[in-house]
């Protein structure tokens, strides 16, 4: 019986998490299942282009943590 993977199959191949008895017919299938490639590709751009992004918070926002971090410490102190 041939099995029809979907992208929650292919996300979890990716990240090393499908069960073990289910990776070999994946991999045949992803060999020979033009579609399934090219999902498969097109994950790991995804990933790929998600990975080298380098998001930094703004200067406001750490500034607000800190504030926000004082404040409650003072309070822990009180306690």
């Amino acid at each position: 019986m041939k099995r029809n993977f979907t992208l929650n199959d292919l996300l979890l191949h990716h990240y090393n998490e499908m069960p073990a008895e289910e990776v070999q017919a994946f991999e045949l299938c992803l060999q020979f299942d033009e579609t399934l490639g090219e999902e498969h590709a097109s994950l790991i751009k995804v990933k790929d282009l998600l990975d080298s992004q380098k998001v930094t918070p703004s200067d406001s926002s750490i500034r607000l943590i800190l504030d926000y971090n004082r404040q409650n410490s003072n309070e822990l102190e009180a306690i």
